[in-house]
């Protein structure tokens, strides 16, 4: 039957692994055709996961960035050449089109944190466990600390919708570098769109300020907290507490994460201690007051997971999370 005038015309779709999907435009880069099937990351950038059917048997999946021109592109370009290791999104090509640059990277399967942080506090999952967010959130303190020390790339823009939990195993990877910048051009870092005031230390809010370790360790630590708590710092000022207008409100609000979690409260009280402090020292509004390198934080980390090693088995955890995350993609869009 015919559509009527006024009936919308329905959405294109794309066969994937044998079903039909709905997908936005196609992109042309080079000569492999990308369908856009979502937007990913920050929601101020023009990101997207797409699938390319000729992409190997069955086809694949991986994520386009459409940048505008200007210095921020030529700053990302310059990050993303030296992204060669496979924790973290890989250029599998890019090109210029009509003044904007449009790249293609390898593509994290899983669910933001930003989705996972959404359904908690609606009541559609539990929360995850403390040792469970501990071990999560060591791995990620690992891959940045290796993005600082092996690739000298400081991300300072560590958010929840720029991190994804995934699965086989479950992990926390970055995917979006929209605001990263080099160690060698950090002190004429171009300021990014996408950063968040409340996931940022209270340092980048100056723009002209360099991503630092320690910057970066205060994101993470942020986004400990609020896996353990569902609550983000500093009475949900996050960043924007290093204020001078919020600065005495700030350090009335900020609680331990025992204060905010039943089940931190459960843990035997050293460990509770050991895990209050660990994310408190991360939290410091003043940089210097955070662990002073690398190896001072993830040796705390690590002596963190050690002790809840001692009373619980990682396999069983890792299995719950990679159900849940399996929960979340159906199929396979994130």
């Amino acid at each position: 039957m015919p559509r009527s005038s006024g009936q919308p015309a329905a959405a294109p779709t794309v066969r994937i692994r044998g079903r039909e999907q709905p997908y936005l435009s196609c992109r042309r880069v080079r000569r492999r055709q990308y369908y856009l099937l979502h937007p990913v990351g920050s929601p101020l950038r023009e990101r997207y996961a797409a699938f390319d059917p000729l992409a190997g048997p069955g086809g694949d999946f991986f994520q386009v960035q459409v940048w505008p021109p200007g210095a921020e592109t030529e700053q990302v370009l310059c990050v993303l050449r030296r992204l060669k290791d496979d924790a973290f999104p890989r250029v599998v090509e890019w090109s210029r089109d009509g003044g904007t640059t449009v790249c293609v990277l390898t593509w994290t399967e899983g669910v933001s944190l930003a989705d996972y942080f959404a359904t908690l506090r609606a009541g559609r999952r539990p929360p995850v466990d403390p040792g469970q967010a501990a071990r999560l959130m060591g791995g990620l303190a690992n891959g940045v600390s290796r993005l600082h020390q092996s690739l000298r790339i400081g991300h300072g823009d560590i958010q929840p919708a720029n991190v994804v939990i995934t699965s086989h195993p479950s992990r926390l990877a970055l995917i979006d570098f929209g605001s990263a910048c080099t160690a060698e051009a950090g002190t004429q870092r171009v300021d990014g769109d996408g950063r968040h005031p409340c996931y940022s230390a209270p340092e980048l809010h100056d723009s002209t300020t360099p991503v630092s370790f320690a910057a970066d360790q205060f994101s993470v630590s942020v986004l400990f907290y609020e896996l353990l708590t569902q609550q983000v710092p500093y009475g949900g000022l996050g960043g924007k507490a290093g204020r001078a207008e919020y600065r005495l409100q700030a350090a009335q609000a900020l609680l331990p994460p025992s204060a905010m979690s039943a089940a931190c409260r459960r843990l035997p009280r050293s460990l509770q201690q050991r895990l209050d402090d660990v994310v408190l020292r991360g939290l410091a509004l003043e940089p210097a007051a955070r662990f002073p390198d690398r190896h001072a934080w993830l040796q705390e980390l690590f002596e963190t997971q050690a002790r809840f090693r001692l009373t619980s088995e990682l396999p069983a955890v890792e299995n719950l999370l990679t159900r849940v995350v399996q929960w979340f993609v159906r199929p396979r869009s994130r």
